[in-house]
């Protein structure tokens, strides 16, 4: 397994490196071969970027980011969209994410992390000619069809403008998952606890999860399962076209020995779910 990170020629001289990073495995493992890699003039150039996805995500996420960037000496930056998370995306649309429309990723991530790069380069200053900035994301081949046939290297053309050029740069697009672990080892941070029962760090209930994981996550975070699936009351709209949330939740009761139990009143959920009336009213 390399320890270090190739770095294309064409890189080595942007005016910022900004590395996204969201707690998970391949954010750890981009970052810890990036500081092993990198000059120190790249390493100086450099920013650790939290794009904060709130309820949405697992407890203890931001704070492992933060932990990350702080082990090598990095600055870090966290961002969140102003409007509200996914639940109200999702109340805004009437309608939750789904593998054509991935609305989720574009006003979460992606248009937040093209306001930073706006900030960043304010505080750039560059002058006479377009700030270089490029982007460093932990996706990779093995991960999915799609990520797979995604360019190593490719110009951000929607979010570059004259004052500035912004390059995607995926460095570990072709590590396997186990050298991904191994690098994660080797860093001595210890990974996300959700680790222990998931095989990815995504938001707790990804639409784009499999039912399997859907159950799970489901058990491990109940209070979330049971806001979901009152969103998916109100909007009358299933989670997924061949899974609603009240699915996720019944198979999650019954593979575990006891209820999945909310923390906030049931409200409107009773009348699809009319089965939960004892859970709700403890």
């Amino acid at each position: 397994m390399s320890t270090t990170l190739h770095i294309p020629p064409q890189l080595r001289d942007a005016d910022a490196y900004v590395l996204n990073n969201s707690a998970g495995k391949d954010s750890a493992a981009m970052l810890h071969l990036w500081a092993a890699t990198a000059t120190e003039e790249m390493l100086e150039r450099t920013v650790v970027l939290h794009l904060d996805l709130g309820d949405a995500e697992w407890d203890g996420v931001l704070a492992l980011a933060a932990q990350q960037a702080a082990a090598y000496g990095l600055p870090f930056e966290v961002r969140r969209r102003e409007r509200g998370g996914l639940l109200d995306l999702v109340r805004e649309r009437g309608r939750w994410p789904g593998l054509s429309t991935p609305f989720c990723r574009s006003y979460l991530k992606r248009d937040v992390a093209r306001k930073f790069y706006t900030e960043l380069t304010n505080r750039l200053g560059v002058t006479g000619r377009p700030a270089r900035i490029v982007t460093a994301l932990g996706l990779r081949a093995d991960e999915s069809t799609v990520r797979s046939r995604r360019p190593t290297l490719a110009l951000d053309r929607a979010a570059s403008s004259g004052r500035r050029q912004v390059t995607t740069w995926l460095p570990i697009h072709q590590l396997s998952t186990d050298a991904v672990w191994k690098t994660v080892r080797a860093s001595g941070i210890p990974p996300h606890p959700a680790y222990q029962n998931l095989d990815r760090l995504s938001c707790r209930l990804c639409p784009f999860a499999g039912r399997r994981s859907l159950i799970t996550a489901a058990r491990m975070a109940p209070d979330t399962a049971l806001d979901y699936a009152l969103v998916e009351d109100e909007i009358r709209v299933p989670f997924r076209r061949d899974l609603s949330m009240a699915q996720i939740i019944e198979a999650a009761e019954r593979e575990d020995p006891g209820p999945v139990r909310a923390l906030r009143p049931c409200g409107a959920a009773l009348r699809t779910f009319p089965h939960r009336m004892e859970v709700c009213a403890a």
